[in-house]
C-alpha cells in the first residue's frame, strides 16, 4: 500500500511537470488504447520508445524555450525600440526571473495561468506595478507565440484590475493665459512653441522632447509623430487647431527642420516657467488632462480624442483624463477659439 502511494505521488509529479492534470493524462491513455485496438496490442516499453522518438522529432523541429530564454529572445527582438522602453522591459522581466527561479528555468509551454498569476503576486506588491508587469509578461508570451515557439499565452486569461476612477482638475482659461503670457517673456520665449503644442495638441511631455520642426506642417495644419517618437510605438498625425496655428505664427520662428522643438535644458527651463506662473505644485500631465477635458466638452467625440491622444482604447480617457463636468460649454468654446486667444494676448 505504501509503495502504491509513493508511485502515485511520483506519477502525479511527473504528469504535472508536463503541464497536465490527472484527467488529461487519463484521456491521453484512453485515446492511445483506442488507436491501438485489441488486435494491435504492443508492449509498454515499445509504446514508450515510440513516444520518446516522436518527442525528439518535435523538439528538433520546434525548440522548447524556457521562460528565461523567451525573455532573452524578446529583448533581442526589441533592440530597435527606444532606450527608455528597453530599460523598462529589462527591469520588469529581470525582476520576474530573479524572484521566480523555478519558473525561469521551466519550459514556456509548461507554464500555466496559475503560475503566471502567482509570479506576479509574489514579485510585485503594488497594484500599479503588478498591472504593468502583467502587460510585459503577456508581451513575452505573445512574442513567442507569433514566432511559433509556443502555442498559447497563459497570461491572457489574467484580467487586469479595473482602473480606479479619479478626475484630475484641468487648468482654467485664466491659468492657461498666465502660462502663455509668461512664455512670451524673453527669458522663456524659447519654450513658447512647446508650451503651445502641449496645450492644444494633447501630446505627452516625453513625446514633445523628441519632436523636431520637420514634424510640424503649418500648411497642412498637422503634426506628425513617428513610431520612434511616440510612447506607444505607433505613428499618428495630430490635428493642429486654430489657436495653435495662430500661436506658432505669432512667434514668427524660422528654425531648421532638424532642430528640436524643445530648447536645450528643457526640463529645467520648463520647471522655471510654470513656477514663474504661480502654478505650484505642478501636476504632471495637467496640460494633457486639460486638452482631453476641453476637447470632450466641446467636440464630444471620444473616437477622435482617443486617436489625437494616441491611446489604444478609450478606457483610460474615461477613467483618468476626462473632467468635462468641470468645464462650461462657453469655456470649452473659448479654449478652441483662435480669436479668443488673440484678444486675450493682445
Amino acid at each position: 500500500m505504501e509503495q502504491q502511494t509513493r508511485l502515485h505521488k511520483t506519477g502525479s509529479a511527473l504528469i504535472r511537470a508536463y503541464g497536465l492534470g490527472l484527467m488529461e493524462a487519463a484521456e491521453i491513455i484512453r485515446e492511445l488504447a483506442e488507436c491501438m485496438g485489441e488486435k494491435h496490442k504492443i508492449k509498454a516499453h515499445e509504446c514508450i520508445q515510440r513516444l520518446r522518438a516522436a518527442r525528439d522529432v518535435l523538439q528538433e523541429t520546434n525548440p522548447q524555450l524556457t521562460l528565461e530564454q523567451g525573455v532573452q529572445r524578446l529583448l533581442e527582438g526589441k533592440k530597435h525600440r527606444r532606450a527608455a522602453t528597453r530599460r523598462e522591459l529589462e527591469y520588469y522581466t529581470k525582476k520576474i526571473l530573479v524572484c521566480n527561479r523555478d519558473e525561469a528555468g521551466r519550459e514556456m509551454r509548461h507554464i500555466t495561468t496559475q503560475m503566471c498569476r502567482e509570479m506576479l503576486e509574489k514579485t510585485f506588491q503594488k497594484q500599479s506595478s503588478r498591472c504593468k508587469a502583467r502587460t510585459i509578461l503577456h508581451g513575452v508570451f505573445s512574442y513567442c507565440c507569433r514566432m511559433g515557439w509556443i502555442q498559447r499565452n497563459p497570461v491572457h486569461p489574467i484580467q487586469e484590475a479595473p482602473a480606479e476612477e479619479r478626475e484630475k482638475k484641468p487648468l482654467t482659461l485664466e491659468q492657461i493665459l498666465r502660462l502663455l503670457r509668461t512664455s512670451l517673456l524673453p527669458k522663456y520665449r524659447a519654450c513658447a512653441p512647446a508650451v503651445g503644442i502641449m496645450i492644444w495638441s494633447g501630446m505627452r511631455p516625453t513625446e514633445i522632447t523628441r519632436l523636431r520642426w520637420r514634424n510640424i506642417h503649418i500648411k497642412a495644419r498637422t503634426i506628425t509623430l513617428y513610431a520612434t517618437q511616440s510612447k506607444t510605438g505607433g505613428s499618428r498625425c495630430v490635428n493642429m487647431p486654430q489657436p495653435l496655428l495662430r500661436w506658432l505664427r505669432r512667434l514668427n520662428l524660422n528654425p531648421h527642420e532638424d532642430e528640436l522643438v524643445c530648447p536645450k535644458g528643457w526640463i529645467k527651463r520648463w520647471g522655471m516657467l510654470h513656477r514663474a506662473c504661480g502654478l505650484h505644485p505642478w501636476v504632471p500631465d495637467v496640460l494633457r488632462h486639460s486638452f482631453a477635458s476641453y476637447h470632450a466638452a466641446h467636440y464630444r467625440d471620444m473616437e477622435r480624442l482617443q486617436y489625437e491622444m494616441g491611446h489604444r482604447s478609450a478606457q483610460m480617457l474615461r477613467f483618468r483624463y476626462i473632467s468635462a463636468s468641470q468645464i462650461s460649454r462657453r469655456s470649452a468654446h473659448a479654449y478652441w477659439s483662435g480669436k479668443y486667444w488673440d484678444r486675450m494676448l493682445s
